[in-house]
């Protein structure tokens, strides 16, 4: 352990100079992994919208139960109360006939005004549940409550919309997986060419009594310098260009339902993940071609 500390900024320059020495192949291999980087951040911006959409789109799932018109006022502070004992309902709102009726205007336009006088609309419940996979089952109760007429929500394709987000989230999670072993796959063949340019230096460090592990550590160097740099030109692109797409989009995608999260902790949380996964996949991906390589020539 104390040679290794000795040896550290013998490594370290060692390593900045062969990146210098084989620029080709370092720009090459660097640029691979930038581009891996790069689409490796945009999935993680990607899934974590699409994660703050479905958990928008459950928050904003109310059921809406119509309450029989012939129910008197004593009845519906009963029916409230019967609600509010179900332990997955998180709150109940009485809203009356006028009330909807104002709601449909506001949406839907003056034109409905016309009905002030003779109202069509019912007293409502909005119930609001704990959790977004119970609203069937509440449904379901609410509609087999007396002096509840209806109750309905969003319905299956509401319920199939969460699913499909459940199911992008996933593919996104697999998909940022695969890029991160496509990165190891480019640096390790990368390190390995480099190793074979360079094998006439290894074989007189080892003539000179040079252990494995002196050989290899200035090669992980050079492959965490590698994955440093290549994870540079990604996390300028994800701060600046999804703070710019946020504003552009004013902070929602066509809908208040489907906001997007907000930039600052986002784009700096993805971009410390993308420099360590780029220092990371470096070391990783050194270490393997390195002993791969010496493990041959032994």
């Amino acid at each position: 352990m104390i040679c290794f500390i000795k040896n550290l900024p013998k490594h370290c320059k060692s390593a900045a100079k062969n990146l210098t020495r084989y620029l080709a192949m370092s720009v090459s291999c660097s640029s691979a992994v930038m581009i891996t980087l790069l689409l490796m951040g945009t999935s993680m911006v990607l899934a974590a919208n699409i994660n703050s959409f479905a958990v928008n789109v459950e928050n904003h799932l109310m059921i809406h139960a119509s309450i029989d018109s012939i129910a008197t006022p004593k009845m519906i502070k009963e029916i409230k109360k019967d609600i509010e004992k179900q332990t997955k309902v998180k709150s109940v709102e009485y809203s009356s006939k006028d009330d909807e009726l104002n709601i449909l205007i506001k949406e839907s336009g003056s034109v409905f005004e016309r009905y002030r006088e003779h109202n069509p609309m019912s007293n409502v419940f909005i119930v609001e549940v704990k959790q977004a996979k119970d609203i069937p089952a509440i449904t379901k109760y609410l509609n087999n409550l007396k002096g509840i007429e209806k109750a309905q929500y969003g319905g299956q394709g509401i319920k199939d919309m969460i699913q499909l987000f459940e199911v992008i989230r996933k593919g996104i999670g697999i998909f940022v997986l695969i890029l991160g072993v496509l990165s190891v796959f480019l640096i390790v063949n990368t390190i390995k060419l480099t190793i074979q340019m360079r094998k006439q230096e290894i074989v007189i460090m080892r003539n000179v009594g040079a252990t494995n592990s002196f050989i290899k550590t200035p090669f992980m160097f050079e492959g965490m310098l590698i994955g440093m740099l290549a994870s540079i030109v990604p996390i300028l692109v994800i701060i600046f260009g999804y703070t710019y797409l946020y504003q552009y989009m004013d902070g929602k995608f066509f809908s208040s339902m489907f906001a997007m999260v907000y930039p600052n902790e986002l784009v700096y949380r993805i971009s410390g993940i993308l420099f360590l996964s780029g220092m990371l996949v470096g070391i990783v991906s050194s270490f393997l071609a390195a002993t791969k390589y010496l493990r041959w020539r032994r």
